[in-house]
């Protein structure tokens, strides 16, 4: 059996992760000001940082299920009996839904619909699983039978620089963005079961992020995780910092350095930095894929 691996642009850390590999992605979008861009086709994290810092109205929406259909049928067409493919969190959006909608009910169980319950390392993480255990010969069934036992051991924390975006994508209150941003007080946000909770405040996000991580390596050790600071458009002085911890904890080549994902910068805004510990899957480095 032929098996197609394949996911949504929810998952990068870079545009060029997928460059070596035979992985389908899946572009979604950003509308800003009424106009549609797809993430990594006609639009970067630099130009949605443009758009962002000169609030404009930016959103996200799902694709129609007609373009879903299409482009599953364009991966069927070169050969492949079967697609196992991943999306984005079920709890932070309705992409889920509409794969799982589509692939039920016009490819008669060639396709396999994974919901991640995650974003960024963790959903990457699980698409290299599944595209190594593929090039092994494990079929679909074992393949997602591990993913599901797997999910949810991984620890998410991120930090925006003020609460704007999140007010406009309608994640808070316009009174509580307005209080927070006047005392420059920043959410510490973490993804739990698959939906974003906030867990803690700050003003300091550096100070916070550097002592998180300390923290994370006690709970999630290296040995066993993968771990990756992902960021957009942040303080050149708050990266930085948390870059000299990450080295001096890991060294500078046993974790990742990534964006985030531009559907999710589009909601989290310019600004944010993020942490993440995602469990190395069949004892395999996201690293040794990436590098």
């Amino acid at each position: 059996m032929k098996v197609l691996v394949s996911t949504d642009t929810s998952c990068l850390v870079s545009n060029e992760v997928f460059k070596n590999y035979d992985i389908s992605v899946f572009p979604l979008n950003v509308i800003i000001d009424g106009e549609e861009f797809l993430d990594g086709v006609t639009i970067n994290q630099e130009q949605l940082k443009v758009a962002m810092r000169s609030r404009k109205n930016i959103k996200t929406s799902t694709p129609p299920l007609g373009l879903i259909s299409e482009y599953f049928e364009e991966q069927l067409k070169k050969g492949y009996d079967h697609i196992i493919h991943f999306t984005i969190s079920s709890k932070l959006s309705s992409m889920n839904d509409l794969f799982k909608n589509v692939a039920e009910k016009e490819f008669n169980g060639k396709i396999t619909v994974i919901d991640s319950l995650g974003l960024s390392l963790p959903m990457l993480s699980y698409v290299f699983y599944a595209y190594n255990q593929v090039n092994l010969g494990v079929s679909p069934e074992e393949i997602v039978k591990v993913i599901e036992e797997s999910k949810l051991d991984n620890k998410v924390i991120f930090i925006p620089e003020n609460l704007t975006a999140l007010k406009n994508g309608g994640r808070i209150s316009p009174n509580v963005a307005f209080i927070g941003n006047l005392l420059g007080i920043k959410p510490v946000i973490t993804l739990k079961e698959g939906s974003l909770e906030k867990i803690d405040t700050t003003r300091r996000e550096r100070r916070y992020l550097v002592e998180a991580v300390k923290q994370m390596t006690n709970d999630y050790p290296i040995s066993d995780y993968d771990y990756c600071v992902i960021s957009f458009d942040t303080a050149e002085y708050v990266v930085k910092s948390v870059y000299e911890c990450m080295d001096e904890l890991f060294g500078e080549d046993n974790y990742v350095k990534g964006l985030i994902p531009i559907n999710v910068c589009a909601h989290c805004g310019p600004g944010t930095i993020g942490i993440i510990a995602t469990r190395k899957m069949g004892g395999v480095s996201l690293i040794d894929y990436i590098k």
